[in-house]
């Protein structure tokens, strides 16, 4: 009979590796737009859903720092999430 002990550990070494070696790599990626509620400038913030334990821990909220005013604050980044980027604005041909 095989231990139960020698089958768990490969288990969840493939696991563990998928989940934070191959999952930010090649998973989804997302782009919220946020604006900080003390300097009232935007900024945005690349994320991968369920990537790390505190995306678990936390939910759809974040507690980062605005990179202008340097307060940490309590982000939504879902509702804020940015579907497509916008394209630049093409130039008319000559």
């Amino acid at each position: 009979m095989v231990d139960l002990f020698a089958i768990t550990i490969p288990i969840i070494v493939i696991g563990g590796t998928i989940l934070f070696v191959l999952l930010p790599r090649y998973g989804p990626h997302y782009t919220s737009r946020l604006l900080c509620p003390n300097s009232k400038r935007q900024f945005f913030y690349h994320w991968i859903p369920g990537a790390t334990l505190m995306s678990l821990r936390y939910g759809n909220k974040r507690h980062l720092k605005c990179p202008y005013c340097h307060i940490q604050n309590t982000f939504e980044i879902a509702k804020t999430r940015v579907s497509k980027p916008k394209k630049p604005a093409q130039q008319p041909k000559a």
